[in-house]
């Protein structure tokens, strides 16, 4: 039974080492960020299962009881809007300006196509093509930060704040930001400690450990970013040494310019927070 189980634990390992960052990041509870290029592959993928599940449902309905009948109608006007829809958040997307309000009126429609298949089966294939179109839309939830529930008619999303989904290209800015603005804090620091009852301490000696580490974290997020694997819990221990630092800013007052650069620094990190959905509260 222990080889059977020590066997099982390898496999399992092997599994996970080659299964996708994005899958792993699940599994531990902290999804990656969605790139750009994922984004625009899921939705093609998208458009294409609709239209394989458009045709599939198509010929489910001419075998039907519901031909001919207003059910039909009601359920092909169902998939008319959700392509319409689909259709707007990818032209949005397109242009940069895709939100999490684009991705809930694609659900919104979603959910009563759902309702139908439910209420009234049809056939294998149908069901089939539909169950893989919707595992896709719960994968597009995700990649905006929106947690559905689906259930009928009445879908209740839960948006996260941010107003619209930023690029690869605008995250990269605010980690170049939270990096540059680090540069600043960390100049303006080592002046004050000089100049300071601290100056040759031990506080000195941890205040500054705290701010390697917080460089460590914040070019360990940079990569894994560039390797379009970055997660929340990146995002997490980049804040945890944060918090530390912000601890010893408030309890030993240094001089203005070192208290404006890290409100500065800690505004930058607040923006960073909000692009991972990672909820954080300064104390």
């Amino acid at each position: 039974m222990r080889k059977r189980m020590l066997l099982f634990g390898f496999s399992l390992a092997l599994t996970l080492i080659g299964t996708a960052p994005q899958v792993i990041g699940q599994v531990l509870g902290q999804p990656y960020r969605v790139s750009d290029k994922e984004v625009t592959k899921l939705l093609d993928r998208i458009a294409k299962e609709t239209d394989t599940f458009r045709k599939s449902l198509k010929d489910a309905l001419n075998r039907s009881r519901i031909d001919r009948t207003r059910r039909e109608d009601d359920i092909n006007s169902y998939v008319k809007n959700f392509e319409e829809q689909t259709k707007r958040l990818d032209d949005n997307f397109d242009h940069h300006k895709s939100t999490t309000a684009d991705v809930d009126s694609v659900l919104d429609r979603a959910a009563r196509i759902d309702g139908f298949m439910s209420r009234f089966p049809l056939t294998a294939r149908a069901q089939n093509d539909w169950s893989a179109l919707r595992a896709d839309l719960d994968r597009l939830a995700e990649a905006y930060n929106v947690t559905w529930r689906w259930g009928g008619y009445s879908p209740v999303p839960v948006v996260s704040d941010m107003p619209y989904r930023l690029s690869d290209k605008e995250v990269e800015e605010i980690i170049h930001r939270v990096e540059k603005q680090s540069d600043k804090f960390r100049s303006s620091l080592d002046s004050a400690l000089d100049k300071s009852r601290f100056d040759g301490t031990r506080r000195e000696d941890d205040i500054n450990a705290l701010v390697k580490e917080f460089y460590s974290e914040t070019k360990r997020l940079h990569d894994h970013f560039d390797n379009h694997k970055s997660a929340g819990a990146d995002v997490e221990s980049v804040l945890d040494r944060a918090a530390r630092i912000d601890d010893f800013m408030r309890r030993y007052r240094l001089n203005r310019r070192a208290q404006d650069d890290w409100s500065t620094l800690r505004t930058n990190l607040d923006e960073l927070a909000r692009v991972y959905n990672v909820s954080r509260r300064w104390r």
